[in-house]
């Protein structure tokens, strides 16, 4: 992509690149009579839709919860959880068996799958998600999404050719769709809430797209229009951390993904992500990992 088509993106869209967000729907299917299926512990962000039937989302932090057609959940924090025909939580054998051959009597149909990122850059983002997200579709206020999911399920229930590769997409614009109704009712946190924020927006968007510019404390504030000290408050109680913090997480975490990717020099990273030195680079690196650059590449590579 083009410096200029990323110089005219919004703050979430470039974002969402930098992260590598994506979605995979890997399961569709239909039960009947007693089931129960789990997909967490993979280090990713896993999603139920019940497109028809109903069952009950148990988890170790909450009372069992009934969901119903159109009820969509998903585990930001990857948490433990089990989806199951009954109230009562299964047992750890009776979970995740093959759907059956013939279905009989009334059927739940589910959509499963994970949205995806890279999940070290993405943690600041995922750190300002709630635990659970459920959305009751039959009671959103949002038309868009409703009428997202409706063709979702439509969608996931015809075999058409390329019908994989469109659940896919739909999955990618419901979550975005989620995301501006809970930024609407102010409930995102984090760097996800500050990229809806009107002046913090704006210099988020600036270090994720030019994290080797000089940034200081005091030229950010005069960017945003602020103090230095009224800058430093709205963005610590936004964000989480100070500006300096997230400076050097955002860099050292982009530096990091070049190091498993690449094959550019150690110089030309530290270049990349604004140190102006290798030992400089270094030194914040084996700090912030706990383990030196080159070792992190030599064992993080695929």
């Amino acid at each position: 992509m083009s410096e200029t088509v990323l110089e005219k993106e919004d703050g979430l869209s470039q974002y969402l690149r930098q992260i590598r967000f994506k979605a995979r729907v890997f399961f569709r299917s239909e039960y009947c009579g007693p089931w129960a299926v789990d997909t967490s512990g993979d280090q990713q962000v896993p999603f139920h839709l019940v497109c028809q039937g109903e069952g009950w989302l148990h988890s170790d932090d909450a009372e069992p919860m009934r969901l119903m057609a159109g009820h969509l959940v998903l585990f930001p924090q990857d948490n433990a959880h089990v989806l199951a025909s009954s109230a009562v939580k299964p047992a750890v054998q009776k979970i995740n068996l093959p759907p059956p051959d013939r279905i009989s009597g009334e059927a739940t149909r589910l959509v499963c799958g994970y949205f995806e990122f890279d999940r070290k850059t993405a943690s600041p983002f995922l750190a300002g998600l709630p635990a659970t997200m459920i959305v009751d579709l039959g009671r959103s206020e949002r038309g868009t999404l409703r009428e997202l999911v409706n063709l979702w399920i439509r969608e996931s229930r015809d075999e058409q050719l390329g019908s994989d590769f469109a659940v896919d997409l739909l999955a990618e614009l419901v979550f975005l769709e989620m995301l501006r109704s809970e930024a609407q009712r102010g409930q995102l946190q984090g760097v996800i809430g500050a990229l809806g924020d009107e002046r913090l927006g704006a210099i988020l968007t600036m270090i994720h797209r030019r994290p080797e510019d000089p940034y200081t404390a005091a030229s950010l504030a005069r960017e945003a229009g602020m103090s230095e000290s009224a800058f430093a408050k709205r963005f610590k109680e936004k964000v989480g951390v100070t500006v300096g913090a997230y400076l050097r997480q955002w860099r050292l975490q982009l530096a990091a993904r070049a190091l498993r990717e690449s094959n550019d020099s150690m110089a030309t990273i530290a270049a990349d992500v604004g140190y102006e030195s290798e030992v400089a680079f270094r030194k914040a690196f084996s700090s912030y990992f706990g383990t030196a650059p080159g070792r992190y590449r030599r064992t993080e590579r695929p």
